[in-house]
Formats: C-alpha cells, sequence, structure tokens
C-alpha cells in the first residue's frame, strides 16, 4: 500500500526532468521497463497550497513580494526557532496525562478492567472509549456498550490513540484569533485524518503504530503556534496573500513542529519523520507513511469542500482498492473518499 502512494504522489526525479526537456507530446517512453502507476493529477504542492490557503481565507494567493505583516510574522517564527522555546508562552506544554497514560499502559501487568477502571474517572473519555470501538474501524458487528469490552476491544494501541486525541484536542482546535477562528476545526480535523490513515499504512507495514499515530497528530502544532503569531500582528490592513509567504510559513511550521516534539522528549521515530517533512527528503518509513498521510487527508477535506475535482476520485479509488478490512471500511467513513 505504501509503496503505491509512494508512486501516487512521487513523481521519479529522473522522469520529470527529461520530460521538462523534451518538446511538448513527445516525450519518450521504454517499452522495456515496466510502467508503474502514474503520479497523482494533483501536484503535492497544489494540495498544500489550496489547503493552507483555506486556513489563511486566502482561495488565490498572489505572485508578490512580502508585505510588512508577512515579514513580521516570519521575522517572529525564525526567532521562535533560534530562541530556548521551553521559556515560550506561544509554545504549549506537554499535556500531563500523556506521560501519565503511558506509565500505565506500560505496565504489564494491568488488565482492561485496570485501564477501564482508570478512564471511568472521565466521562469524556468514557464516550469516546465507547464510539471509537463501534466504529467502522473496528468492525466487531455488535454493539459495544461495556467500557471495559470497549477497551478490550481498541487494546493498548486504541487507548493511547484515544488519549492523545483527548490530550491535544485542546491545543491544536484553537479559535482565539482571526486566523484561528478561520481555521476552525479542520487543521485538528487533518490531524485526525491524517493520523487514522498513518495508522492503516502502519498495520499493513507492520511498525510501531503508536509512535506513527503520534507524529500524525503532532505534525500541526507548529502551524498552530504560526496562526498565534498571525492574530497578534493582524490588524486587518495587511493581508498573508503572497505564494512566497505561504510557502515560507508551511516551512518554517514543519521545523517548529519538530523543534516542539524534541522539547517534549518523542522519540526518535516520530522526530525522524517530522524532520523529513521540512524538505520532503530522505524518508524512511515512518516518514512516507506521514508524508502520504497528511496529503491523502488533505485532499479528503478539500474534495469534501468542492476545492478539487476529476483527479480526486481516481485517486480515492486506487487508495480504497489497496486498503484491506476495517481500514479499507475506516477509509471510506471518511469524507472525500469518494464513498459518501
Amino acid at each position: 500500500m505504501l509503496s503505491v502512494l509512494k508512486n501516487l504522489f512521487f513523481a521519479s526525479p529522473v522522469t520529470s526532468e527529461r520530460a521538462a526537456r523534451a518538446p511538448q507530446g513527445k516525450v519518450r517512453q521504454n517499452k522495456k521497463t515496466k510502467s508503474s502507476p502514474r503520479p497523482a493529477g494533483i501536484s503535492t504542492r497544489e494540495i498544500d497550497a489550496a489547503f493552507y490557503g483555506l486556513i489563511l481565507g486566502v482561495q488565490s494567493p498572489t505572485d508578490s513580494r512580502l508585505n510588512g505583516f508577512e515579514k513580521k510574522v516570519l521575522r517572529e517564527l525564525d526567532q521562535l526557532l533560534t530562541s530556548d522555546i521551553s521559556h515560550s508562552s506561544l509554545v504549549p506544554r506537554l499535556p500531563a496525562v500523556i506521560p501519565q497514560v503511558m506509565g500505565t499502559l506500560r505496565d504489564q501487568s494491568s488488565s482492561a478492567a485496570d485501564l477501564a477502571a482508570q478512564l471511568g474517572r472521565d466521562a469524556v473519555l468514557v464516550s469516546e472509549v465507547i464510539r471509537l470501538a463501534n466504529s467502522p474501524y473496528y468492525s466487531v458487528g455488535k454493539k459495544i456498550t461495556s467500557l471495559e469490552r470497549a477497551v478490550f476491544i481498541l487494546g493498548q494501541v486504541g487507548v493511547r490513540q484515544l488519549v492523545t486525541n483527548a490530550a491535544f484536542k485542546p491545543l491544536l482546535n484553537l479559535n482565539s484569533g482571526h486566523f484561528t477562528r478561520l481555521a476552525g476545526t479542520i487543521l485538528w480535523e487533518q490531524s485526525e485524518k491524517t493520523a487514522f490513515i498513518c495508522d492503516c499504512l502502519a498495520r499493513q507495514e507492520k511498525t510501531d503504530r503508536f509512535s506513527i499515530y503520534l507524529m500524525a497528530i503532532v505534525q500541526n502544532v507548529g502551524y498552530t503556534v504560526a496562526l498565534k503569531i498571525l492574530d497578534k500582528n493582524f490588524d486587518g490592513s495587511q493581508a498573508p496573500r503572497s505564494v512566497l509567504f505561504h510557502e515560507q510559513l508551511i516551512n518554517r511550521s514543519r521545523k517548529l513542529s519538530w523543534v516542539i516534539a524534541r522539547e517534549w522528549g518523542f522519540g526518535a521515530v516520530v522526530l525522524d519523520a517530522l524532520e523529513s517533512q521540512i524538505e520532503a527528503r530522505h524518508m524512511q518509513t515512518s516518514g512516507s507513511i506521514l508524508f502520504a498521510g497528511d496529503k491523502l487527508s488533505k485532499v479528503h477535506i478539500l474534495s469534501a469542500l468542492g476545492r478539487f475535482k476529476g483527479d480526486v476520485d481516481q485517486l480515492a479509488g486506487r487508495v480504497q482498492g489497496n486498503l484491506k478490512g476495517s481500514c479499507r471500511a475506516g477509509y471510506e467513513a471518511l469524507p472525500g473518499s469518494g464513498k459518501n
């Protein structure tokens, strides 16, 4: 599955270079070479441009110089990246529940009943555990009503993921200023969708599911901080309209996500994957999974809002054809998957 997604999103640099040099309509094909799936008709750059344009409320960025507002925002981001972020009020603190629950889950002697008793103290977590256990992803057939049964169905990985969602949602789902209000729930929704897709890929690739899920949930934390800086400097006289600003904002936000994850003490799998997104190169399995999940989740959201046409259905069809079992059922339930 991962190799299929890489072929959909990554064109061979050699092939792309030859195509650029060749006269239009005369790109020579090597008939002896077995063809691989063509890259998606939507480029990854177009996906990012459309998604972050949606977040910033700018549908058509202009090819212009940076204005004063844009320069100030980038300057403050650069200052933050070169400072000790542990003292910055802009950077969220790691939720205390994360290390606490991780410690409990590492205790091999704890049972589903023990874990259910701990989770049962929080009504929000109880409802989320039961809701998730009844989702198409776990597809047990019979409706689950017992908390202990739901914990058993989810297993340790599922409970870790659920607690991670509950802990990080308040940090990423902001609504405090002009740009965080524009982003609304979309940035958090994209994080959740990315995490779901990445978990499916991690299962199929037989790799560390929790680290993969965690990196997907926290990948947008840097952009959330950037939105706070945008809010702080915005007075309505200038808008973030230049293509150059959007590209530099994305790049700095990805760097900041990596810096924050390092400050939080996350492991090498998470840090390596986040670092590989900065320039989209030198990706190991975890980085490739995050890249593919990120782009697919953005396509889902943009498609549901009518921002992309045509090639989205073809892309969704290719992905669905390579997913199996509960992953396919869960994927088809996502907006923009072509099944809703």
